[in-house]
């Protein structure tokens, strides 16, 4: 391994974080589909795609933190601005806690009013999911997510467009 400070993302790396967006995003749209404050029995289908999905999903990004240690990464993208290249760290780390806190509220949330069992056939969904203090913590966190995921395209937008130092490009597979 070069001492030199690559210009891309490992593919590893690049691979893990699209398929991780594609999760993220694909739950998002599913979780708003499904979680609506009326349930019925029409979305157990869905509703079981995507809670059972979760753990792969923290296992991906637990993978995907993993390799950090093993793979050098190109230095931190400088957003021209020390309070915009602070806000691009915590943007970061806001989106992986993000996922996990979602998993976590999600997992509390299917188990507090018995989506295994439901999903096995020994009962029926509730009528109202908002009564459950979970749904309430999900939705927003699911909010805050879709917050966080739109200010990581945007700033990457940015970088591509208006500073053009063609940030997509480290996290894109190709020539070194």
């Amino acid at each position: 391994m070069s001492a030199e400070t690559p210009k891309q993302y490992h593919p590893v790396h690049v691979a893990l974080h699209w398929v991780i967006a594609l999760f993220v995003i694909s739950f998002l749209v599913m979780g708003s589909f499904v979680m609506s404050p009326m349930p019925n029995d029409q979305e157990l289908i869905p509703l079981g795609i995507h809670s059972m999905l979760g753990p792969i999903l923290a296992v991906l990004i637990l993978i995907r933190l993993a390799t950090r240690f093993f793979f050098k990464r190109p230095a931190p993208a400088d957003a021209g601005h020390p309070l915009l290249n602070l806000a691009g760290r915590a943007v970061h780390v806001l989106l992986y806690v993000g996922v996990f806190v979602l998993l976590f509220s999600g997992a509390s949330l299917s188990r507090a009013y018995g989506l295994p069992d439901i999903l096995a056939g020994k009962g029926a969904m509730p009528a109202d999911l908002f009564v459950y203090p979970q749904r309430f913590a999900h939705g927003i966190l699911s909010n805050l997510m879709m917050a966080l995921v739109a200010l990581h395209v945007g700033a990457a937008l940015y970088h591509q467009f208006i500073r053009k130092d063609n940030l997509l490009a480290r996290m894109w597979f190709g020539k070194k």
